[in-house]
């Protein structure tokens, strides 16, 4: 029998420091979670000194920032890993691959299809939109690209809710989910709009850029622009009004309301990379976060799900990679580094597109119908 304080049999985890409302404990939670983004931005910042102050034809003169290729192959290579992790999850255990066998089957089958068609007809079919000219395949990489944001941003208010449950005291009921997720998008669209106007230079290195913040011009530096930044700027404070408030209303003790806060902080820091070094390095430090929070998560959430099972209950791939994550976790992660590295030659050939669009729409996708905190054999593994 399990006493209070003792080892969890299927994970190894002190019970009372996940009932503090900390995932695994505050040592992993802020430097596997959290703040796990910050070697990379001290990396990119430091280390290549990427502060996102070039202008047109960057610091060298010749249209690019030194160092700008590396941080984005870096947080192409990890985002890359995180991805493929879904399908572990989705294609190695049999219980989630039931819950929609058609979907999983059909959908996959259907989307590489469809996107081997676009590349190969779309001929010269053009059309120019903000001064850019437009082809179907970019078409696509723009519904890839906003799905990725939403995504990504889904993600951290998904993780805040489970820090809401965690931590209790009102936190946890729907009405603070919603300011939660009202304050995260007013906060997003400030960040958005501070970038617009006053980092717009970030982008004068790329060709695309330059079209759009010539486009842009009128709005981002005239009267429209100025007003529409009060009004984000305004809606966002009285938010995060409302939100102080109720979250200081909680029936919690300073340290059962760190873990949530200890988050909600990192995020507010990520959205401030933006503001501070442009969106490149932004959203570079951003999906790199995502990328690693992830596969922790991920990590946690197999252990748990797969650990305390008997051996010969462990069936299939998941099960057992999943149950040991200290051992299989690196080897998953190197492996599929290894096969990103290997693919170099080809990342500009249309398979690569193909399956690199398509593995990130499935991703995207997959993770909306697995993790939902509101179902119970999800919830009772966090």
């Amino acid at each position: 029998m399990k006493t209070a304080g003792s080892a969890d049999p299927a994970t190894d985890e002190p019970t009372r420091a996940r009932s503090r409302g900390w995932l695994v404990g505050p040592w992993f939670d802020a430097t596997c979670i959290a703040w796990a983004w910050v070697p990379f931005y001290l990396f990119v910042v430091v280390v290549l000194g990427l502060d996102g102050s070039w202008s047109l034809g960057g610091r060298d003169g010749n249209g690019t920032e030194p160092g700008l290729g590396l941080a984005m192959l870096i947080a192409l290579g990890v985002s890359y890993v995180h991805r493929h992790y879904t399908f572990l999850l989705v294609y190695g255990d049999d219980q989630t691959f039931g819950e929609r066998v058609r979907s999983y089957t059909l959908v996959p089958a259907a989307l590489f299809i469809g996107l081997a068609l676009v590349l190969r007809v779309q001929g010269e079919l053009s059309w120019v939109l903000f001064g850019l000219k437009m082809r179907p395949w970019m078409l696509v990489l723009f519904v890839t690209g906003a799905w990725n944001m939403w995504h990504t941003l889904m993600q951290r208010y998904g993780i805040t809710r489970i820090y809401a449950s965690k931590a209790g005291g009102g936190l946890q009921t729907p009405a603070h989910g919603r300011r939660d997720l009202r304050l995260m998008w007013a906060a997003v669209l400030l960040t958005a709009a501070l970038t617009s106007m006053f980092r717009a230079s970030t982008f004068a290195g790329i060709a695309n850029g330059r079209r759009v913040l010539i486009a842009l011009e009128p709005i981002i530096h005239g009267a429209l622009g100025w007003t529409l930044l009060a009004i984000i700027t305004g809606a966002t404070l009285v938010m995060a009004g409302s939100w102080a408030i109720h979250e200081r209303a909680a029936s919690l003790s300073l340290r059962e309301r760190i873990p949530r806060l200890n988050f909600v902080a990192s995020t507010a820091a990520l959205l401030l990379v933006f503001v501070v070094h442009g969106p490149i390095i932004g959203y570079l430090c951003f999906g790199v976060a995502h990328a690693i929070e992830y596969v922790c998560f991920f990590h946690v959430f197999g252990r748990r799900k797969f650990a305390g099972r008997e051996p010969q209950q462990r069936q299939g791939l998941a099960a057992k990679l999943l149950a040991r994550p200290l051992v299989s976790g690196p080897i998953i992660a190197l492996a599929l580094a290894g096969l990103f590295i290997a693919l170099a030659d080809h990342r500009k050939s249309e398979p690569y597109l193909v399956y690199y669009t398509a593995t990130s729409l499935l991703h995207f996708l997959y993770d909306g119908w697995i993790w939902k905190v509101r179902k119970p054999e999800v919830a009772r593994h966090l």
